[in-house]
């Protein structure tokens, strides 16, 4: 009986040593982006003639900038946030899941025909996206051009009301 006692324990002490900590669990990813207003910061990291003109862009290697554009209920994120300074956007495909994302940009350009389309992919938590946008223009003239640039936006707080339209009279 002693000798089974002192098995046992043993048996205990040798298992117990073996045995690891559970690892602590880590924090889950972020189904969707918080919705508010978001600040996002840019940077340049490449721009290149595919005409072989001038890029019809003020932007040069490492040019930065801010901009801010809201986050929706739903998740959906304003194009102004990506978009260069003047340009309207619509977007398409987006996909946010498992802390990525990606969306693709279709642009219009005041004063220039054509077309400035745009990639974005990244990584995103509850209140802050980190981001690839690669552009490509298709302008009617010269000046077409591809970028890159990184995109790194936070939470700021709530969007802004919106603005009230002034009623039509009958």
């Amino acid at each position: 009986m002693r000798k089974t006692i002192i098995a046992a324990t043993a048996a205990v002490l040798v298992a117990s040593c073996g045995s690891e900590a559970p690892a602590p669990k880590q924090e889950e990813e972020a189904a969707s982006l918080a919705p508010g207003q978001y600040q996002a910061d840019w940077k340049v990291s490449a721009i290149r003639s595919v005409d072989k003109t001038t890029p019809a862009t003020n932007l040069k290697v490492d040019a930065t900038g801010t901009t801010t554009a809201c986050v929706t209920a739903d998740g959906t994120v304003d194009p102004a946030l990506f978009a260069e300074d003047g340009d309207s956007c619509t977007a398409a495909n987006p996909y946010m899941g498992n802390g990525r994302m990606s969306l693709d940009l279709t642009c219009k350009r005041k004063g220039n025909s054509g077309e400035v389309r745009q990639s974005v992919s990244g990584t995103f938590t509850k209140d802050s996206l980190d981001t690839e946008v690669s552009t490509s223009t298709y302008l009617s003239g010269t000046g077409d051009y591809a970028m890159t640039r990184t995109v790194a936006a936070k939470r700021i707080g709530e969007c802004p009301p919106a603005a009230a339209t002034p009623e039509k009279k009958a």
